[in-house]
């Protein structure tokens, strides 16, 4: 297991830069990482993410490899995605599952050879996978902190990559597109969960020259940092839900209300295909008694518990507040009888707040 497993939280490889703009000196720790929660203020932050471009330090993620004969097979087997039929330069957003069908985390694979392979996912759960690959011809590490991520969002985010010289599609969340190269670094591009913004992987050696290259050429765009607050929010205001937060993996359940399985989460499994959990999941299909929702309000929403008619009807698990809007979003599990766009629900405080949509309807 490696140290990045520990509780220590830890710099990342864009920590230099990043301390040097975070001007608050406010951070948070994510998955064992500390990182700038804001660099300025929230509502300059948003406001870049509307009508400049931002830049993140994402670099909290994990990393695995899976490389060796047995790599696709073993990777097929470990998540929902026919790993096996992934060409050099593609990836796919999945889940992977515990042996009783439940949901233990999401991600992204990554194929850059033919027995080459990178799990991204913001889910610590490297134990796991090192434990499944016995008896598979392959050779699992824990690649996390030798990564850079880069974030970069925001309507001026194909200028920016144009004026830094970055070419090559990026590839969308879900869906397969090629690796590029970005001299004298080597980048990865892809889209990140909202399919908004762009997720730029690189070596640690190259987190800085990266970075660098980016914020130069962003400066007559307006480019600035943005931290993991802006971010939160814009990802609530996107409707996509986060591990941890939204829903559970399950080895971090408390209860069986908090276990998931996949098509709870938007992703439908193929049972012609054998994978860790199926059979258990094929006998465990979703009861379909409640939804992830995403709300509007025209004050601030908490998490916490949301009636209808006085009757509790599922609960809020994660809010914002949208500079841009003037208004609140949030997200939450809702009973699916009262799922109802444009419905009205009390939330905490007795804040009216209005049905958008069901997340994965």
């Amino acid at each position: 297991m490696s140290a990045f497993s520990s509780r220590a939280a830890h710099p990342t490889p864009l920590h230099g830069r990043t301390a040097d703009l975070c001007a608050t000196n406010q951070w948070v720790e994510e998955a064992g990482f500390t990182v700038p929660a804001l660099y300025s203020s929230l509502s300059e932050e948003q406001e870049v993410l509307t009508s400049r471009v931002g830049m993140s330090d994402l670099s909290q993620r994990q990393c695995w490899t899976v490389e060796g004969p047995d790599a696709a097979l073993y990777l097929s087997w470990f998540s929902l995605a026919d790993v096996a039929r992934l060409e050099v330069g593609q990836t796919v957003r999945t889940l992977w599952c515990d042996d009783r069908g439940y949901v233990r985390g999401e991600g992204v694979i990554a194929r850059f050879g033919r027995a080459s392979f990178e799990v991204r996912t913001p889910v610590r759960d490297y134990p796991w996978l090192a434990d499944g690959a016995r008896g598979f011809d392959v050779k699992v590490a824990n690649a996390t902190g030798s990564r850079a991520v880069i974030g970069v969002r925001g309507p001026l985010t194909a200028s920016l990559l144009g004026m830094a010289g970055l070419t090559g599609e990026a590839a969308s969340g879900g869906a397969a597109g090629p690796r590029p190269t970005w001299r004298p670094a080597e980048v990865s591009l892809m889209r990140d969960a909202s399919g908004e913004g762009l997720e730029l992987w690189a070596h640690t050696d190259d987190a800085i020259v990266v970075w660098e290259k980016l914020w130069r050429a962003g400066g007559g765009l307006g480019v600035a940092a943005v931290g993991a607050i802006a971010l939160e929010a814009v990802r609530i205001e996107s409707g996509v839900p986060r591990a941890g937060v939204d829903w559970l993996p399950a080895q971090l359940a408390s209860s069986a209300g908090d276990l998931r399985v996949p098509a709870e989460l938007g992703v439908p499994a193929d049972f012609a295909r054998r994978f860790n959990g199926g059979a258990a999941l094929q006998r465990r299909q979703p009861n379909g008694s409640q939804m992830l929702v995403q709300f509007q309000a025209e004050q601030l929403l908490s998490p916490g518990h949301v009636t209808m008619r006085n009757a509790a009807v599922g609960r809020i698990t994660s809010s914002s507040w949208s500079q841009a809007r003037s208004a609140s979003f949030a997200l939450g599990w809702l009973d699916a009888e009262v799922v109802k766009p444009g419905a009205k629900v009390s939330a905490a405080g007795g804040v009216q707040a209005e049905i958008l949509r069901a997340v994965f309807a």
